[in-house]
């Protein structure tokens, strides 16, 4: 009984082989319609008795190459319309199936059923060909807003330099253009929130010269609002980004900000006098004011806050209202300390006089960044509202009716 049934598996499994291997000769023999001809084949690309013979990933990449030379041949034909959708795709399943076909040559060339490949020259030929294409299938794609397809594209492009079947290919191994597409690639992933491609596109387009910034900054981004945030991988990348990139406010804000809430900030002037010593921009200035306010060094902050002012460019309204906050602030900590004295003290009425002096000073300012910024109420509104309230009511009923 056991023989009869061994028997009739070996008999199921032959009809299999030929079951497939039929379907490869009616693919074969559809050729001429290459979209008919690559749907009959899909069945042997898994079927392991087809899948493990190159000659069946070659002919669907053949039907694919056709499939795209029938399009990529309207694009050059005077009122031609092609299907980008279709010459993209299927510029993309060449490249797949190509790819595959040298990896299965190549693990029957290692067991040693093959002695060479035969096949890896002329396929990458012909995908070197068309590769540039790829570029602009992820430009429509990520116009599109088809961020899954850019990345895929982008992708291949900057991928293929390291793909086996590539091997010895100088050409593409000293493609300039790769650090470019690689930022677009790093973009992409960051719109469909794949953080490792982020990451592995991030770090091949971070070494173009002009682009490679953003590169950084979608780096940075991932490892400080991912789920699991890397603290120490941020700062890291947003420092790379301060050393490549100086002129880039992103990483020189993000490394103020850093320095700031840890207390660094000694640590902080010490490099934004660095970097304005090769650019002084108003935001570097504004950055310095802001660092130089949190020391409390009043005076300097005051100062670089006005040379900001004489710019008269970028800042100018959020420097006249840290000027104000430099005078608001330090009448503000004297009110707080008057409360703890007695009204009939003395005192009570000298520190009552400081503060009065110190909102006085500072109501000009806030009033400048209100006339320069009438929207942005974060400047200047609160501020205001507490100067009025300190020393004339009735501006202040006005400004809160405006307020609320």
């Amino acid at each position: 009984m056991r023989k009869v049934l061994f028997t009739v598996a070996l008999f199921f499994t032959a009809c299999a082989v030929s079951a497939q291997e039929s379907v490869v000769k009616e693919a074969k023999s559809a050729k001429s319609n290459p979209e008919e001809a690559a749907k009959i084949i899909e069945p042997a690309l898994v079927d392991p008795s087809t899948a493990n013979d190159p000659e069946t990933w070659k002919l669907a990449g053949d039907f694919q190459k056709s499939i795209y030379d029938e399009e990529n041949m309207k694009l050059y034909i005077p009122g031609g319309q092609a299907d980008t959708t279709r010459l993209y795709n299927s510029l993309a399943k060449m490249f797949e199936y190509y790819m595959k076909c040298d990896e299965v040559e190549q693990a029957k060339v290692k067991s040693g059923e093959l002695k060479k490949p035969k096949l890896r020259k002329k396929l990458a030929k012909a995908l070197i060909a068309v590769r540039p294409q790829l570029t602009n299938a992820g430009i429509e794609a990520f116009n599109t807003n088809n961020y899954e397809n850019a990345l895929k594209y982008f992708g291949l492009y900057v991928d293929a330099p390291q793909e086996p079947i590539f091997e010895g290919e100088n050409e593409l191994k000293n493609d300039t253009l790769v650090p470019l597409f690689a930022n677009y690639a790093a973009m992409a992933a960051s719109f469909v929130k794949d953080n490792a491609a982020v990451i592995k596109y991030g770090n091949i387009g971070k070494n173009h010269k002009e682009e490679g910034y953003r590169s950084l900054m979608f780096m940075a981004e991932t490892y400080g609002k991912s789920e699991t945030p890397d603290s120490v991988q941020w700062l890291a990348t947003i420092k790379e980004g301060v050393e490549k990139f100086p002129s880039q406010e992103y990483f020189i804000g993000n490394l103020m900000d850093y320095y700031i809430q840890k207390g660094k900030v000694d640590e902080g002037l010490a490099q934004i006098n660095e970097i304005i010593a090769n650019n002084p921009s108003p935001y570097f200035m504004y950055v310095k004011g802001v660092l130089q306010y949190e020391k409390k060094d009043y005076d300097g902050a005051i100062a670089t806050f006005n040379e900001v002012i004489a710019k008269n460019g970028d800042f100018v309204a959020e420097s006249y209202s840290k000027i104000g906050d430099c005078y608001f602030f330090q009448g503000q900590s004297i009110e707080e300390e008057n409360l703890k004295t007695s009204m009939d003290d003395p005192k009570y009425a000298e520190g009552e006089a400081k503060v009065k002096d110190f909102y006085s000073k500072a109501q000009p300012f806030y009033e400048k960044a209100r006339e320069l910024a009438p929207d942005n109420k974060q400047l200047w509104g609160q501020f205001l509202l507490r100067i009025y309230w300190k020393l004339n009511k009735a501006e202040y009923e006005a400004l809160e009716k405006e307020l609320n």
